[in-house]
C-alpha cells in the first residue's frame, strides 16, 4: 500500500507541475500578448474576468458531476479535453484569425474545463493518498500551483520576445497531454470506499442535497462562513500593494514583481515543510494562530504608508515589505492546511465534490467584490488606514470565534478523533 501510494504522489506531483506550470506560462504570454498589440489594460483585465468568472458559476456543476462520475476518468477527460480545445484554437490562430478576440474564446474555454479538472482533482486527493498522507498530499499540491506562480512569469517574459505566440500555446498543449498521461497511471480510488452507482436523480437534486448536507453540517457550515469572510478581507491585499508601492512610496515595478513573487515563494518554502512533516494536531490554535498572524502582518503592510514612516529609504521599505509578504503568505498555509485536511477527512466521499464546490464558489465570488469595493475605497481613505480595517476585521472574527465557542467547539470535536489515531 505505501509504494502505490508513494507512486501516486510521484505522479501526482509531476503531472501537476507540468500541467500548472505550462499554463502559467501561457497565460502570463497571453496577457504580455494581449497588452502589446492593443496597449489596452482593459483587454488584458477582460482575460482576467474571463478566466474567474466560469469558475464562480460553473464549480457547484462540477461538483455536482465529481460526486455522480467516475473523478479519475473526468480528470483524463479534462486533460485530453484542454489540449484538443487549445488545439482548435491553434489551428484558428494559424489559419483563420489572429484577431484578440480569439484568445477570449480560447481563456472562456479552458477556464470552463480547468473548473470541473481542479474539482475533480481535490475532490479525488483523499482516496488517492489516504488519511495518514493528507496533509503531505495538499501541501504538495499547493508547492506544485506555487511554483509555477514563481517561474510562470520568468519563463514567459524569457521566452515572450523569442518565441511566437502560438509556440506558447503548442507548449501547453503538450503538457495538457503529459498531465493526462500521468493522471492515467494514477490510482484515483486507492481509497475509495464509494461505489459509483447510476445516478437517477437530476444533477439539480444532487445539488440541493449538497447545499442541504452542508446547512445540517455545523462544522461544515461555519466552515464555508469562515473561509468567504477570510477571503473577502484579504482581497484588499493584491489591491492595495501595487497602490502603496508604485503610487505611495514611487518605487519600481521591479520592486513591486519581487515583493508579490516573495508571496509565492512563501507559500511554496512553507508547503514544502508542511509536507515534510507530521499531521498538524492542535489544528484549533494553527487555525486561530494563523488568523492572528494574517490580520497583523496586513495591519503592518500598510506601516509604511503613515506620514511618520515616509521619510524612511525605499531600500528599507522593499526590505520590509518582503519579509512581511513572507510572513503573510506562511499564516495563510497554517490557515489553508489544516482547514482541508478537515474537509477531506470529514466529508463523506459521496458529498465530497459538492462540499469542495460549494466552498470555492462562495470563497472564490467575494474576492471580485472585494477588489471592486477595496479598489474603489483606496480612491477616498489612506492605503493604511483601509489596510488596518480589513486586518482589524479579520482580528475580529477570531475575536468571535473565541466569545462564541461553538465553532472552535465543533473544530476540536472534529479533531480530536484523528489526534487521537496519531
Amino acid at each position: 500500500m505505501e509504494s502505490a501510494i508513494k507512486k501516486n504522489l510521484v505522479l501526482f506531483l509531476v503531472g501537476k507541475v507540468t500541467s500548472v506550470l505550462g499554463s502559467s506560462i501561457y497565460a502570463f504570454a497571453i496577457g504580455l500578448y494581449i497588452l502589446a498589440e492593443t496597449g489596452s489594460s482593459l483587454n488584458f483585465a477582460i482575460t482576467l474576468v474571463l478566466s474567474m468568472l466560469p469558475r464562480i458559476l460553473l464549480a457547484p456543476v462540477a461538483g455536482t458531476l465529481s460526486d455522480r462520475l467516475d473523478r479519475k476518468k473526468m480528470i483524463i477527460f479534462s486533460n485530453f479535453a484542454s489540449a484538443f480545445w487549445l488545439g482548435i484554437i491553434l489551428a484558428s490562430f494559424l489559419f483563420f484569425t489572429q484577431e484578440i478576440w480569439i484568445l477570449y474564446v480560447a481563456t472562456t474555454g479552458l477556464s470552463i474545463i480547468s473548473t470541473f479538472y481542479s474539482i475533480a482533482v481535490t475532490s479525488s486527493i483523499y482516496n488517492m493518498v489516504g488519511p495518514d498522507h493528507l496533509q503531505r498530499a495538499m501541501s504538495l499540491n499547493q508547492a506544485a500551483i506555487s511554483l509555477s506562480a514563481i517561474l510562470g512569469p520568468v519563463l514567459g517574459g524569457v521566452f515572450f520576445g523569442i518565441i511566437h505566440i502560438h509556440l506558447f500555446m503548442a507548449l501547453n498543449i503538450l503538457t495538457f497531454l503529459f498531465a493526462a498521461f500521468a493522471s492515467i497511471l494514477i490510482e484515483y480510488n486507492l481509497f475509495s470506499k464509494k461505489v459509483q452507482d447510476k445516478k437517477t436523480t437530476r444533477m439539480s437534486e444532487d445539488l440541493k442535497q449538497g447545499i442541504s448536507y452542508i446547512k445540517a453540517q455545523p462544522f461544515l457550515l461555519h466552515l464555508v462562513i469562515l473561509s468567504v469572510w477570510l477571503n473577502f478581507w484579504f482581497a484588499v491585499f493584491p489591491v492595495a500593494m501595487p497602490y502603496l508601492v508604485l503610487t505611495v512610496r514611487g518605487m519600481s515595478p521591479t520592486q513591486l514583481g519581487i515583493i508579490e513573487g516573495s508571496f509565492s515563494v512563501g507559500m511554496m518554502v512553507m508547503a514544502l515543510i508542511l509536507s515534510a512533516k507530521k499531521e498538524i494536531r492542535r489544528k484549533e490554535l494553527s487555525i486561530t494562530g494563523g488568523m492572528v498572524l494574517l490580520s497583523a502582518v496586513l495591519m503592518m503592510i500598510g506601516l509604511p504608508a503613515i506620514p511618520l514612516f515616509m521619510g524612511l529609504s525605499n531600500i528599507v521599505i522593499f526590505a520590509f515589505l518582503m519579509s512581511m509578504v513572507l510572513i503573510l503568505s506562511a499564516s495563510i498555509m497554517f490557515i489553508n492546511t489544516p482547514v482541508m485536511v478537515l474537509l477531506q477527512k470529514n466529508t463523506p466521499d459521496e458529498y465530497r465534490g459538492r462540499v469542495m464546490s460549494l466552498l470555492e464558489t462562495g470563497s472564490s465570488a467575494m474576492t471580485p467584490a472585494g477588489f471592486i469595493l477595496f479598489g474603489f475605497l483606496l480612491e477616498k481613505l489612506p492605503v493604511w488606514l483601509l489596510l488596518a480595517v480589513c486586518g482589524l476585521s479579520l482580528f475580529a472574527v477570531v475575536f468571535y470565534l473565541y466569545r462564541e465557542k461553538m465553532f472552535l467547539k465543533l473544530l476540536r470535536d472534529e479533531d480530536q478523533p484523528r489526534a487521537a489515531s496519531i
